[in-house]
C-alpha cells in the first residue's frame, strides 16, 4: 500500500506538471497561475504601484524555466507560494496579503529565494542584494558602485546551471530585463543580442529572417550571456561549442567599465568568451548564425559492440550524433540528425513507428506490476504521462536498489526499441530534448583524436566506465549520454584544442524524487561519493575536464586536491587570474565556487 501511495503521488504530481504555462520573455509578460499548476516556476509578486518583488523559485525539472511573473489577487498569490514550497518562510509576506490587504511597510526587508533547474541547489538572500537592472546604464552604475564599495555581485542568468555556479550569497544580478534583439545582419550572418535574451527568444527572432543558431544545448531557456560563459555545447563532430561562434561581446567590468572584445583582442577575447562571469558581466553578444533548416532525426538501438564498430561511420556521415548508453543492458540508443535535403524521402518512409500505447507498454506494465497491491489502479493515472515522467515514477520506487534499477533500465531499453523511427522538424525543435526531472548530473569532456582520425579513446572510456559501474553495482539509471564536438578556440573551454580536434562529452545522472528528504540525501551521497568518484578516477586517465556548469565541489580534501591539480594542468589558470585581477581586482564577481577552483589572484 505504501509503495502504491508513493508512486501514485508521483504520478499525480507529474500530471499536474503537464499544464502549459507561458515563459516570460520580458518584464511585460504575464502568466495566470492556477492552483494546480505546480512545476518549475519563479513567482514574482509586484505589490502596489512601486517595484517591490518577493521571489520564490521551485523547480522539479519538468520544464526548463525563465522567470515567470504572476498577475493574481493577493490571496491567490499567497496560495500559489504556499503550494510551491510550504517550507519557504513566507509568513511575514503573506500574512498581509489578505483579499484587499494592505501593502507592506517600505522598510520591510524581504528575502529572495532561487532554486536551480536541477533542483539541487538553492540560495536565499535579502531582496536588496538581488538586482534586475532595466537598462544597460543601470547595470553599469550598479557594477561601478559595487566595485567602489567592494560588495559582491554575481551574474545569475537563468539559474539553469546544475552546480549553481552563478549563485552568490553576497549579491546577484539578473539581466532578464536586458533581452533585446539588437540587430540581425543577414549579409554578415550574425545576430547581436543583449545578454539577458533567452536562447529560445533569439531563435524565434531569427526565424523571421530565415536564420537560426548553429547549435543548441539540450534546452533553450538559458540567457545568452550564460549560454556562452559556461561553454554550452550540443553535438556534432564538426560543430564546436557555442562560444566558438561568438564574434564579439561587450562586458561591464568593475575596474575598466564597459569594454568590447573581438578576435583582434587576441588572448583576452579567447579568455573572456568562456569567462564564467569572472572578468565582467556580459551585456551584449554578437555571434554567427546559419540558414534555418529542418532536420531528419533517426532514433535506433544498437548493441554495445555495434555502437563501437559503427561510431566513426556515424560521426562522418551524420551532422549530429548522440549516444545514450543504458547500464546493465546491451543497448545503446543512437540519435542522428541531418538536414532534410540530405536524406531521401524513401529512406524516411521505410521507417515505421508504433502507436503510443504499445511503445510505452514496457514502462506502464512495470509500473502497474510495482503498484499492483494498491487500492486503486494506476492505469488511468499514467495516461498522458511522458517518457521522462514515467521513468521518474519507476525509479522513485527504489532508486538505490541495483536490481530495481536493472528492471527499469530493461524496460527503458524495450521502450526505445519500440520507438525506433524518424521525425522531421525545424532544427531547434529536435536539438533540444527531455532531460527528465530533478537530478544530479556530471559531464566531462576529453579529446579523442581528430575528426579525420578518431583515436578510439571515446569508446575505450565508455567500455571502462560501464565495466566499473556494473562490477561495483552502482545504481546507475539511464542514460549515460555521450556527445561529440569539434574544438573550441576559447582558452577556458573544456573542448579547447587544435582546429580539427574531436572531443567526446560523457554525462552521468541520478534522478531525485520530489518527496522524501531522507531518500534525496541518500541519492545525493551515492551520486557524489560513488558515481562521481568513479567518473573522476577514470577521467584522470583520459585528460578529462568537467563541464563548468556541472562541476560540483568535492566533499573531501583528497578529491579537492586532485580537482585543483587537474584544472591547473588543463587550463591557463595563471593567465585567467591575471585577467581577473585586471578587470575585477576586488573579486566582486567571484563566489565560493570560483574561489575554490581558481584560488586567490596572486
Amino acid at each position: 500500500m505504501a509503495l502504491f501511495q508513493k508512486s501514485s503521488r508521483l504520478i499525480r504530481s507529474a500530471a499536474a506538471r503537464k499544464l502549459d504555462y507561458s515563459v516570460c520573455n520580458s518584464r511585460a509578460s504575464r502568466h495566470q497561475l492556477g492552483a494546480s499548476q505546480l512545476g518549475s516556476l519563479s513567482v514574482l509578486l509586484s505589490l502596489g504601484s512601486r517595484r517591490r518583488q518577493s521571489s520564490y523559485t521551485r523547480t522539479d525539472g519538468a520544464w526548463p524555466y525563465q522567470y515567470l511573473s504572476v498577475t493574481a489577487s493577493a490571496a491567490a498569490a499567497a496560495l500559489a507560494l504556499s503550494l510551491i514550497n510550504p517550507a519557504v518562510g513566507i509568513e511575514n509576506d503573506t500574512a498581509q496579503l489578505e483579499a484587499g490587504g494592505r501593502e507592506p511597510d517600505e522598510d520591510d526587508e524581504e528575502d529572495h529565494t532561487v532554486m536551480n533547474w536541477s533542483g539541487t541547489h538553492s540560495i536565499t538572500l535579502p531582496a536588496s542584494k538581488y538586482h534586475e537592472p532595466e537598462t544597460v546604464e543601470e547595470l553599469e552604475q550598479l557594477v561601478k558602485e559595487c566595485h567602489r564599495t567592494g560588495v559582491p555581485l554575481r551574474p545569475i542568468g537563468s539559474a539553469l546551471s546544475p552546480n549553481a555556479i552563478s549563485f552568490g550569497k553576497g549579491g546577484m544580478v539578473n539581466l532578464v530585463n536586458l533581452d533585446e534583439i539588437v540587430n540581425v545582419n543577414v549579409r554578415e550572418m550574425t545576430v547581436t543580442v543583449q545578454a539577458g535574451a533567452r536562447v529560445g527568444q533569439v531563435i524565434d527572432a531569427l526565424r523571421a529572417h530565415g536564420l537560426t543558431l548553429p547549435n543548441l544545448a539540450s534546452i533553450a531557456e538559458q540567457q545568452m550571456g550564460g549560454f556562452i560563459q559556461v561553454g554550452a555545447h550540443g553535438t556534432g563532430a564538426q560543430i564546436p561549442p557555442v562560444d566558438n561562434f561568438v564574434t564579439s561581446l561587450k562586458m561591464v567590468t568593475p575596474a575598466k567599465g564597459t569594454i568590447k572584445l573581438s578576435p583582434k583582442d587576441g588572448e583576452t577575447f579567447q579568455l573572456a568568451k568562456v569567462g564564467l562571469g569572472c572578468l565582467g558581466i556580459v551585456s551584449e553578444v554578437t555571434m554567427k548564425v546559419v540558414p534555418a533548416h529542418r532536420l531528419v532525426e533517426h532514433t535506433f538501438v544498437l548493441t554495445r559492440a555495434e555502437a563501437k564498430a559503427q561510431l566513426n561511420s556515424l560521426l562522418n556521415f551524420h551532422k549530429h550524433v548522440r549516444y545514450m548508453w543504458i547500464p546493465y543492458q546491451d543497448a545503446v540508443v543512437v540519435v542522428t540528425n541531418d538536414p532534410e535535403d540530405e536524406v531521401s524521402e524513401d529512406e524516411i518512409e521505410e521507417a515505421s513507428t508504433m502507436d503510443h500505447e504499445e511503445r510505452f507498454r514496457p514502462l506502464t506494465n512495470l509500473l502497474a506490476e510495482l503498484t499492483k497491491d494498491g487500492n486503486e489502479p494506476c492505469t488511468d493515472d499514467v495516461i498522458g504521462m511522458g517518457f521522462g515522467e514515467l521513468r521518474d515514477a519507476l525509479l522513485a520506487v527504489n532508486p538505490l536498489d541495483v536490481d530495481h534499477i536493472k528492471r527499469v533500465n530493461k524496460a527503458e531499453a524495450q521502450f526505445w526499441r519500440l520507438s525506433e523511427g524518424y521525425q522531421v522538424k525545424p532544427s531547434d525543435q529536435l536539438l533540444q530534448f527531455d532531460c527528465g526531472g530533478q537530478q544530479w548530473v556530471w559531464e566531462i569532456c576529453f579529446p579523442t583524436g581528430r575528426y579525420s582520425r578518431n583515436n578510439g579513446k571515446d569508446m575505450e572510456f565508455m567500455e571502462r566506465l560501464l565495466r566499473e559501474i556494473e562490477t561495483n553495482n552502482i545504481a546507475a539509471p539511464a542514460p549515460i549520454e555521450q556527445r561529440w564536438t569539434a574544438s573550441s578556440s576559447s582558452l577556458m573551454s573544456p573542448a579547447y584544442g587544435p582546429h580539427a580536434g574531436l572531443h567526446s562529452w560523457v554525462g552521468i545522472i541520478m534522478y531525485l524524487p520530489l518527496e522524501g528528504e531522507k531518500q534525496r540525501n541518500e541519492i545525493t551521497e551515492e551520486f557524489k561519493e560513488k558515481y562521481c568518484r568513479l567518473l573522476r578516477k577514470i577521467g584522470q586517465d583520459f585528460n578529462a575536464a568537467s563541464h563548468w556548469a556541472k562541476l560540483e565541489m568535492p566533499s573531501n580534501s583528497s578529491d579537492d586536491a586532485v580537482l585543483k591539480s587537474s584544472i591547473r594542468a588543463r587550463y591557463p589558470v595563471e593567465k585567467f587570474n591575471e585577467a581577473r585581477l585586471l578587470y575585477d581586482p576586488k573579486g566582486i564577481l567571484s563566489n565560493d565556487h570560483i574561489s575554490m577552483i581558481f584560488g586567490p589572484f596572486s
